[in-house]
């Protein structure tokens, strides 16, 4: 059987041509190769770097290929996607190890259990928070198929539109999401959106973060602490310590004006419901009229700079829970493209990728390459960000 030599050094593939050899494509099908597993049909066709890369890989480790779980198959498949729609992919950290870590038995949005496999619309897809960044650690949510499907491309401020024509009795549901999960939809997005301040400081909090989700914006980094304390034990030691934070006497006041209105909901679901449950009730506390009422009293006496000191200093004592970890914006947004808005410096070239048959048309390849609508403000605005790890 005749075989063709191909360069496995990254230097030589990244001085290859590009009509001839993608060294991203070629990569992804080494990977496929290495964890015994075969791509797609569509990208097995002579020509195609994934082909010669899975070709050269079988020959390279053989028998000796690695055992795929079902998160290296998930890795594979987004590194795959992202790479034909031309979208940045953060290979260092966002790993199969880190899928598996914000894996979730649950839809965040539509609280529904999560299947695996099946094709449905609640099997678990992983999506990104943000598309005006890449695929990268942070920036990723696991949700149901139906949920990533109803979003699209929508960022917050459009999924709270949404949430608001569905409120007014405009339609019944889009998508096959109600008012009350489009309004869970948006206030998850805007957790990981670079936003100003003002924009955001008086909004409910409908959705408690994921793990391993970067809150970008520091009120909402102190929304989710306050609200995750009645998760935990020891809370009224903690809060009065948190209270100490407050910049001034008028803050501290409504600080444990909210904290009392919150600790209501909390207690009326009792001590010995189990977390999940408990998380939950703390999700529709943020619905109760008078828990908004008295966040926007404590957050409209707060700066941005106030919230990044707070929550800064709660995440090194602890305040909040051992979960909670504080980085600088460069090291929170590392490896997520914000400067391309998310897009790899080139997409696969569309030679590469058609089949090699006489008189043969290119594949019609379904890719969505539209952007969301610029934020109106806070881009780059802000040096802090907390995380959940």
């Amino acid at each position: 059987m005749s075989q063709i030599a191909l360069p496995f050094d990254p230097a030589t593939l990244a001085g290859a041509e590009p009509a001839t050899l993608d060294a991203v494509g070629f990569e992804i099908g080494w990977d496929y190769a290495h964890h015994r597993l075969t791509p797609p049909a569509d990208h097995l066709h002579g020509t195609h770097p994934v082909r010669q890369g899975w070709e050269a890989g079988r020959a390279a480790f053989g028998l000796r290929a690695l055992k795929p779980s079902r998160h290296v198959r998930q890795w594979l498949e987004l590194r795959l996607a992202a790479w034909l729609r031309g979208q940045s992919f953060e290979g260092v950290m966002l790993t199969p190890r880190f899928l598996s870590q914000i894996d979730t038995s649950h839809c965040p949005v539509t609280r529904e259990p999560l299947t695996h496999g099946l094709q449905g619309p609640d099997d678990a897809v992983a999506m990104r928070a943000y598309d005006g960044a890449g695929w990268a650690a942070g920036n990723l949510l696991v949700v149901s198929r139906r949920v990533s499907d109803a979003r699209g491309h929508c960022g917050a401020a459009q999924a709270d539109a949404v949430a608001r024509r569905i409120a007014a009795g405009e339609v019944a549901s889009v998508g096959g999401l109600d008012a009350t999960q489009w309004q869970r939809l948006a206030s998850l997005l805007r957790l990981a959106t670079p936003l100003a301040h003002t924009q955001v400081a008086a909004l409910p909090l409908r959705v408690l973060p994921p793990n391993r989700l970067r809150l970008l914006n520091p009120v909402q980094a102190l929304q989710a602490q306050l609200t995750m304390l009645f998760t935990g034990e020891a809370y009224a030691r903690r809060m009065t310590a948190l209270g100490a934070l407050m910049p001034n006497s008028d803050a501290r006041r409504q600080f444990f004006l909210f904290m009392n209105a919150l600790l209501a909901r909390r207690l009326a679901v009792g001590w010995t419901e189990d977390r999940a449950r408990v998380r939950l009730a703390l999700e529709d506390a943020w619905a109760h009229p008078v828990v908004q009422r008295r966040w926007e009293q404590l957050a409209l006496r707060l700066t941005r700079a106030d919230c990044e000191r707070i929550v800064r200093l709660a995440a090194q004592r602890q305040l909040g829970g051992t979960s909670w970890r504080w980085l600088d914006d460069a090291a929170a947004t590392d490896g997520w493209a914000l400067a391309s808005r998310g897009q790899a410096c080139a997409e696969p070239s569309a030679e590469s990728l058609a089949p090699n048959f006489p008189n043969a048309a290119p594949p019609a390849m379904q890719m969505r390459n539209i952007l969301p609508t610029p934020a109106t403000a806070g881009d780059g605005d802000g040096d802090r960000v907390a995380t959940r790890c």
